[in-house]
């Protein structure tokens, strides 16, 4: 049985790891008297090492790919590292012992865009050939990196809106999606107008790009907890922790906005804790001004409509589900304390 918060109690059941109409007794019953979301999603995660800026490893990535399915997480979106670190965990774990991934390879910056030797220096001339490279090596995603800070001129665009607008045409034109990291004030706009699919933090988005970013469908991953921690990192005190504060500032304002506008706003850890954490970050979503039910949606629901998949329990769809014995929308605390999971037909 599948009671979800968000609509009626259905029996469903479970062949060739798929949701079917019941077509007589269940041979076994999973989940009476349980909520059942269709999944928890980490829509900023970076499978590749629990350490900035490190060398992937292999060896780390796939158990905390497995202890994120564990934890409830159904689908992740890794947002690039600088190798295939990703890519490589995808091919060689069987689909129904990890979540779904959706991944960007490497990450593009210029060669002063970035922190040192991360990313390979790409000229905004050669955008569009990195980007197609991208696209190819990546799993649905390519990353690109639209400002960094300068000494003594903060954060400062690494690429103008042609350049990016042309960056998501190669990219759209593979059926791949652009993510941006962005914490300046001016790329957000830039990056919305050039028609990017996914803004990472994204601190100074204002209600015109917002309108413009839901109207089509987009989304919004703020990443509070990584904000916070690059905050407490760089200093309270210093030009760019003041100018994150003040960004953060603002998001208990801009977050009911976005979501009126149609935008998915999306819970994701970036390398604070692991994706197995991120109901954590949801709740911070809470705590800025979302409602129990938006921030649900946020981490579960919304991702998977984001990225084109059925976020119920549809006959003929996969059967991934997470159950809780509260209803996580009364008690969020539920959500870091799944009773089951189900990954294509599998009890995790």
């Amino acid at each position: 049985m599948l009671r979800s918060p968000f609509e009626e109690t259905v029996a469903r059941d479970i062949v060739a790891g798929k949701w079917e109409e019941p077509t007589g007794a269940a041979g076994e019953t999973l989940g009476e008297g349980l909520w059942a979301l269709p999944g928890l999603v980490d829509a900023h995660a970076h499978l590749a090492s629990a350490q900035l800026f490190e060398a992937g490893s292999f060896a780390e990535a796939v158990p905390r790919a497995r202890h994120a399915l564990e934890a409830g997480v159904t689908m992740i979106l890794d947002k690039g590292w600088n190798d295939d670190t990703t890519i490589r965990v995808i091919d060689a774990i069987p689909e129904d012992k990890r979540p779904e991934i959706e991944a960007a390879a490497r990450i593009i910056a210029p060669p002063d865009g970035y922190f040192p030797g991360f990313a390979p220096g790409i000229e905004p001339d050669d955008l569009r050939d990195e980007v197609a490279a991208q696209a190819v090596a990546g799993r649905g995603w390519v990353k690109v990196i639209g400002d960094w800070p300068r000494r003594g001129r903060g954060p400062v665009a690494n690429f103008d809106e042609a350049e990016l607008r042309a960056a998501v045409e190669v990219a759209h034109a593979a059926d791949v999606m652009v993510a941006i990291h962005t914490m300046a004030r001016e790329v957000p706009a830039a990056a919305v107008s050039a028609g990017v699919d996914s803004i990472e933090h994204g601190l100074f988005l204002d209600e015109d790009d917002l309108g413009v970013l839901g109207g089509r469908g987009g989304m919004w991953v703020p990443t509070i907890l990584r904000v916070e921690a690059t905050i407490a990192q760089i200093g309270v005190a210093s030009s760019g922790g003041r100018l994150l504060a003040e960004g953060l500032g603002a998001l208990s304002r801009l977050l009911p906005v976005a979501i009126e506008a149609g935008v998915h706003v999306l819970a994701g850890t970036d390398l604070v804790g692991a994706p197995a954490d991120v109901a954590a970050e949801a709740r911070r979503l809470g705590e800025f001004g979302m409602t129990p039910a938006q921030v649900v949606t946020a981490v579960s629901t919304s991702g998977f409509v984001a990225t084109g998949r059925d976020a119920t329990f549809t006959p003929g769809t996969p059967a991934n589900a997470v159950f809780f014995e509260a209803n996580p929308i009364l008690e969020l605390g539920a959500l870091s304390h799944p009773r089951h999971v189900i990954r294509l037909g599998r009890v995790v």
